[in-house]
């Protein structure tokens, strides 16, 4: 293409004008027919470019740039196949290229951080095991029984035979902090499908750790906004009963995630398979807290309204607050 333009720019241009003789992109232009293409036209001032002198800097090499050689006091280094940070030691006396020099080794890619590598993620996830085994151990009877009051409505039973130990309170406190560090980890595995952590501004037990501290203080602040409304508006015989069913609902919600959290974090379940489970099994939780409540707070069709303005306040709103919250702890961390 570019003899003929070339033809063709001499055949327009005569011969008094030689070719290369004087570069003028205009000339050339004009020169061309009337119907060339933009490509046409850079084509043909690319062939009338006149020819450039190519000035090699003396200066030494630190690159090693490939086809260009430099002297060496001991050996012409582009003669052998050294790194390329050898020309910038080349005059070190501690530098010696004529040493036979290969690399060993496979290019390493960067592996994304997985829970069931870490070692104190596991070692968390088995100490909670054997926590909830020792409960279900020492009581068995205990748990029985509140699965039979929650569901048979029995409130004299509640008043004059139920009456917490020490060691029981103990155990709702455990499971509920357990709640609150499965609840993050599954957050967590959430988090890893939609953002890059690899570049995060922070480790994964920083992150980690802020995502255990917001779901616990969610939990704290939800307790006391129960203790507080349940306080102004109903008795303590009825504050006392429900009290034991959201204990109980909260103790049971902890029991049923763990196996959801080991199966995440161990046997690599889908990220969508996991919220989903996770959102089934938060709303089956709240549908039997919204029965409980119907049940000891608003037994009668015409506080409905009420129920449901209760439960919105006090149980679906800090939900969406805790969603916000862990959000917004991204929008800060990473």
């Amino acid at each position: 293409m570019k003899d003929s333009l070339q033809a063709h720019i001499s055949a327009q241009a005569g011969t008094a004008i030689p070719v290369r003789q004087v570069f003028s992109p205009k000339r050339i232009i004009e020169s061309l027919p009337e119907d060339a293409t933009p490509a046409q036209q850079d084509s043909a001032i690319q062939a009338q470019l006149p020819p450039r002198e190519k000035v090699r800097s003396a200066r030494p090499d630190t690159l090693n740039l490939p086809g260009w050689r430099i002297p060496s006091g001991k050996l012409t280094l582009s003669d052998l196949d050294t790194p390329a940070d050898v020309g910038f030691f080349q005059s070190s006396p501690y530098l010696h290229a004529e040493l036979p020099y290969r690399q060993s080794g496979l290019t390493a890619e960067a592996q994304p951080y997985l829970l069931r590598h870490d070692d104190a993620v596991s070692g968390v996830l088995l100490g909670c095991l054997l926590v909830v085994m020792t409960i279900f151990a020492n009581s068995r009877k205990f748990i029985k029984s509140r699965v039979q009051d929650f569901f048979l409505n029995r409130m004299e039973k509640e008043k004059f035979f139920s009456v917490e130990t020490g060691r029981e309170m103990r155990h709702a406190v455990f499971l509920y902090l357990q709640g609150g560090l499965l609840a993050s980890l599954i957050f967590f595995i959430y988090t890893q499908s939609v953002r890059d952590l690899f570049m995060a501004q922070v480790s994964t037990h920083a992150l980690l750790g802020a995502y255990v501290v917001v779901c616990w203080a969610y939990l704290g602040l939800k307790q006391l906004l129960y203790l507080f409304v349940n306080w102004v508006f109903f008795d303590k015989e009825r504050r006392t009963a429900w009290m034991k069913s959201y204990s109980f609902l909260v103790s049971s919600e902890s029991v049923l995630l763990f196996p959801l959290a080991l199966i995440a974090v161990f046997f690599n379940l889908p990220v969508h398979e996991v919220m989903l489970c996770s959102c089934l099994l938060v709303g089956f939780v709240r549908i039997l807290l919204f029965y409980k409540t119907f049940c000891i707070f608003f037994p009668k069709i015409h506080g409905l309204l009420h129920l449901i303005v209760y439960f919105c306040a006090l149980e679906m709103l800090p939900l969406c607050g805790l969603w916000q919250a862990l959000t917004y702890t991204n929008d800060i961390l990473l």
